[in-house]
């Protein structure tokens, strides 16, 4: 009998418009949206973290929690409100086709399930992408950012500023200082958001440092470090990480030129003494997490209750990582064929040239002449 690794692959390969190299092709469609492939994967986790179908016994069979939870991530992609949600996904076929859906939900529906959703149990789907990218070790990275709570311009409050206390103001228009603080443990080498905590800014950091690591213990993996900035500088937050977590700890000590002597902890002193330049640089990455969160489904919440807010939040967090994960698989399946490119050019020139011939006419077409190559 044949060794696993020398049996063919049944998945075909397919060269879609746009690519510069080949790409699996799952049997349904080979130029697929990313939304739909985004879709997917989102069912998939929720399955394999067993996230319940449905709340109830007595809830009816119209519609699942799992889809309910995949139209509200996706929801966060369009950045728009219940009503014109719903009304934008009633024309996306590819979405509702595979979500086995045959109608849209109203815009009730979503609303409603997401007052009544857990948010912890909607916290814990974060976990699944970890298993989803191959995440065996973590190595994290703390840190927090705002989203306000309203849709106002920038413009709009910094007028408000500047007029204040000046003649023929109104007295019932106030300034707008309040924000939504959202601290992340990040996984700086896939750029995965792993667990998050929510509060009303501004605030302090230090507080919501061990309480994002507690939420990490779920994932049941070993941490090898955690990176902070000097926000996060304390004794506790260093003892925590050290004998809780077993991590490393890289979190740049306030006022470092002050002698060390007088400085206060062991943890904070032999950080001081300690202190790599190259290891706190990977710190980073949880900023490009914060701006492609922001850049994906926007800045601000729509919703205005706090509890709806925090879950927006967390779908924000869902949204974000659903897209990441995509862009890894396809980031692997570009890496895979360069080095089959490297290993055997003899076999890919005759793939190039087997698809240089294919005629334009149907793709079914196309798929069938390539059903002889295997990957």
């Amino acid at each position: 009998m044949a060794p696993p690794w020398s049996q063919a692959s049944s998945a075909r390969v397919v060269l879609t418009p746009g690519w510069d190299g080949p790409v699996p092709w799952d049997g349904k469609k080979a130029n697929q949206h990313k939304l739909v492939r985004i879709v997917r994967r989102q069912k998939m986790i929720l399955k394999r973290v067993r996230y319940p179908l449905r709340g109830s016994k007595y809830a009816n069979h119209l519609y699942t929690d799992h889809q309910h939870v995949v139209l509200l991530a996706l929801r966060q992609h369009f950045r728009k409100s219940y009503r014109d949600f719903c009304e934008v996904i009633e024309v996306c076929t590819e979405l509702l086709d595979e979500l086995g859906m045959t109608r849209v939900p109203h815009w009730t529906t979503l609303h409603k399930f997401s007052k009544r959703a857990n948010t912890r149990r909607l916290e814990r789907l974060l976990l699944g992408y970890l298993d989803e990218a191959r995440v065996r070790v973590l190595h994290l990275a703390v840190d927090s950012t705002g989203f306000s709570p309203t849709s106002a311009s920038t413009y709009y409050v910094r007028t408000l500023k500047r007029r204040d206390g000046r003649p023929g103001r109104p007295r019932n228009r106030r300034e707008m200082s309040h924000y939504l603080k959202q601290t992340v443990a990040a996984e700086t080498r896939k750029q995965l958001i792993v667990a998050v905590k929510f509060r009303r800014g501004p605030a302090n950091d230090s507080p919501d440092f061990i309480w994002t690591l507690k939420k990490v213990l779920a994932a049941e993996r070993p941490v090898k470090v955690v990176r902070a900035d000097k926000g996060y500088d304390a004794e506790s937050n260093h003892e925590y990480a050290q004998v809780v977590l077993g991590a490393r700890t890289v979190i740049p000590v306030r006022a470092a030129s002050r002698p060390k002597v007088k400085m206060r902890g062991k943890r904070r002193r032999k950080m001081a003494r300690e202190w790599d330049d190259e290891e706190y640089h990977p710190r980073v990455k949880v900023e490009t997490v914060f701006s492609v969160e922001k850049r994906v489904s926007g800045s601000h919440v729509l919703a205005r209750v706090p509890s709806q807010q925090h879950k927006e939040l967390v779908f924000k967090a869902l949204a974000y990582n659903g897209r990441r994960t995509e862009s890894l698989f396809l980031l692997f399946i570009e890496v895979f064929y360069r080095a089959q490119r490297a290993s055997c050019p003899v076999l890919y020139a005759c793939f190039q040239k087997n698809m240089s011939e294919q005629h334009t006419g149907d793709p079914r077409e196309k798929r069938s002449s390539m059903s002889q190559l295997r990957v």
